[in-house]
């Protein structure tokens, strides 16, 4: 049996093409490079240790953003100098930072978002030391803390999508709050529960194949958040105007006489505000006093109903429609304009002492309940509105946070290095994170580089068209192969991996850089390339035909491997790529000699006997003191024999 530090392939077969770990896809070793370890700040010992191997490509690792800290500058100019020197590629791995400004508690705010952005840019200008005259890749993680949805396949007998979200997660936009949301079924008294239904276009539509009861998507579950939490909103301020109807009571009726009257609180004189006519004083045998102390009191219910009614109105005008902020101007312009009549402070005495409206908070609470009705109604799908959208699903509130936050820090890179600057290769994630799907990639990139030429064009007066290559160049995806893998933990199959690469190079400017990486499915395992069921193949097979395979950098992503195994991934890459070993790129390849041993023995007996060695010799022990051996003149100088 034969074997390579401890991998054991089956029987060796030089003879045999694919033998070894071979992935069916050739490359030379020099497009193959590996990152430094991301444990250690010493990443120029890393830089060493990886030019030592041979490699042509080499990742500087920022990941942890703390460890990265204490990487001094001089050690950047040291390693851009070894590896122009050495003619390696580099790139940086950026730290492990949410770009829309998500952490472990949660959604940091703006504050966290900007936080993040400054920390990303520090690390940018760090990699454009490494290659300050041309466009080094940096790479950062599409998510780091945004939690994404787990999607399956969809059945194409029950006629469902690609995919299927099963969970998620939405977002209340105004407090930052998480909650989970689901694909499930739910039973309703008014259907018949031996059935399953789902919410259709026109309607609840019966379905087959599915559980008793009413289909609710995960995606629908977000309507369902904003619908009760705006419900709750309306009914809050519905009860404090209730209690403040229920203490004015039946008041109103034994003030009838002063109905356009004023009170001045500190005399308790009352005069008729529109003729100026002074009235009588109130009774307070006949309850007139204690109808106007109900009054007041109701007031303080009022001034919170009113606040609530406010805070309301700002939810649904932040997050209704067009449409819906029409409506709400209205209603805004007619109850500023009739609030102006019923206010509490009808005027100030010459003593400085304020003149109450006797039926201020009669007529606010009117007000109020007729203004609170119209807001119910805009904001009633029965009567064509919506509900202000405040929860959304949490990947889409990411993807409009991180493309900001991305086509922000191209601008700020294009700002201060111009055509020099590092191309942000923005990576995929697998599931569990946000963006695992190809599709919400490709957006997240084409957001980016929208706002990246919005700011172009408006900053810097470039020209739309230039602007729009500018992005193109300096913002895509690093596409890593692993993490792509893990969709098959749902039951996704090796075509579905591949028609996922297929979606993200139909843009080929799209793809700048590729992590090359093997798992079996399940876990992002970061093995060596060719040790789990990747079909990296078909993956790159579909990368080589943007015409840009060359241009992108491809790095092995294999600290587990290094971890357990504590041995170097880089051989067993080319062995996996089946890099020819001679320059003119033909066999004898990595893969067909990567279990070959070159030992003299050749079996047993005196074959080849060990005096042989001493009398010919075989090693540096039988030569000569000056070239390096332990044997004092008298013998060859070249192989230690004697001289004849």
């Amino acid at each position: 049996m034969t074997s390579y530090e401890s991998f054991y392939d089956g029987g060796v077969s030089s003879l045999s093409p694919s033998y070894g770990n071979y992935t069916g896809y050739r490359m030379s070793a020099s497009q193959l490079g590996f990152p430094g370890s991301p444990q250690t700040a010493n990443q120029l010992g890393e830089t060493i240790t990886a030019l030592k191997q041979g490699t042509k490509a080499f990742e500087v690792s920022l990941l942890m953003p703390d460890t990265a800290e204490t990487i001094p500058t001089q050690h950047f100019k040291e390693m851009r100098a070894l590896m122009k020197l050495t003619g390696v590629k580099p790139s940086v791995h950026g730290p492990l930072i949410d770009a829309a400004g998500f952490n472990d508690k949660g959604w940091g705010g703006d504050e966290g978002q900007a936080d993040n952005e400054r920390r990303m840019f520090d690390s940018i200008e760090k990699a454009h030391i490494l290659d300050p005259k041309g466009n080094i890749p940096i790479v950062f993680h599409s998510s780091n803390g945004a939690p994404g949805a787990e999607w399956r396949p969809g059945d194409e007998s029950l006629k469902e999508d690609k995919f299927i979200m099963e969970k998620g997660n939405a977002i209340n936009k105004e407090t930052g709050q998480m909650i989970a949301i689901k694909r499930e079924y739910k039973f309703r008294p008014t259907l018949d529960p031996t059935k399953s239904y789902k919410q259709g276009d026109k309607g609840i539509e019966e379905v087959e194949g599915g559980t008793l009861g009413l289909l609710f998507d995960a995606e629908e579950s977000v309507g369902a958040a904003n619908l009760g939490e705006w419900e709750n909103k309306l009914t809050e301020v519905a009860q404090m105007n209730k209690h403040a109807k229920e203490i004015i009571g039946a008041a109103p009726l034994n003030l009838a006489e002063y109905k356009n009257a004023m009170i001045n609180d500190a005399t308790n004189e009352i005069v008729d505000a529109r003729t100026n006519q002074v009235l009588p004083g109130l009774n307070s045998e006949s309850g007139q006093r204690s109808s106007y102390d109900q009054i007041r009191n109701a007031g303080l219910f009022l001034e919170n109903a009113e606040l609530s009614f406010k805070g309301a109105f700002h939810q649904a005008y932040k997050y209704g429609s067009d449409e819906q902020k029409e409506k709400l101007k209205e209603l805004a312009g007619d109850y500023s304009e009739k609030m102006k009549g019923v206010s509490e402070i009808a005027g100030v005495g010459k003593g400085g002492e304020p003149w109450i409206n006797i039926w201020s908070p009669i007529e606010r609470q009117k007000l109020l309940d007729e203004s609170l009705n119209k807001l119910g109604k805009i904001t009633n799908p029965r009567y064509g509105g919506d509900t202000p959208q405040v929860f959304q699903e949490v990947e889409g509130f990411a993807m409009d946070k991180a493309s900001e936050t991305f086509g922000n820090l191209a601008m700020k890179s294009y700002d201060k290095f111009k055509d020099n600057a590092p191309v942000i290769a923005i990576e995929n994630m697998f599931q569990g994170f946000a963006f695992s799907r190809a599709q919400d990639m490709k957006k997240l990139v084409e957001k980016s580089r929208e706002n990246f030429v919005e700011q172009l064009v408006s900053e810097k007066g470039i020209d739309e068209d230039d602007a729009k290559k500018i992005a193109e160049k300096h913002l895509g995806v690093t596409w890593d192969v692993g993490h792509l893998n893990v969709m098959k933990k749902k039951g996704f199959t090796d075509k579905d991996v591949i028609e996922e690469t297929k979606i993200i190079s139909k843009d080929k400017s799209m793809v700048k850089h590729i992590h090359l990486t093997d798992n079996f499915g399940y876990a992002d395992t970061h093995l060596a390339p060719g040790m789990g069921n990747t079909p990296i193949k078909g993956i790159l097979e579909e990368l080589e035909k943007t015409g840009r395979f060359d241009e992108m950098r491809k790095i092995t992503e294999a600290g587990a491997f290094v971890q357990h195994f504590k041995t170097s991934p880089h051989a067993m890459t080319m062995a996996a790529f089946g890099s020819p070993i001679y320059g003119m790129k033909s066999s004898p390849y990595w893969n067909q000699v990567m279990d070959m041993q070159g030992s003299y023995f050749g079996g047993y007996g005196t074959i080849n006997p060990s005096q042989h060695h001493s009398i010919y010799g075989a090693g540096f022990t039988t030569m000569p003191v000056d070239l390096g051996g332990d044997m004092q003149g008298g013998q060859s100088r070249f192989g230690g024999t004697p001289m004849a």
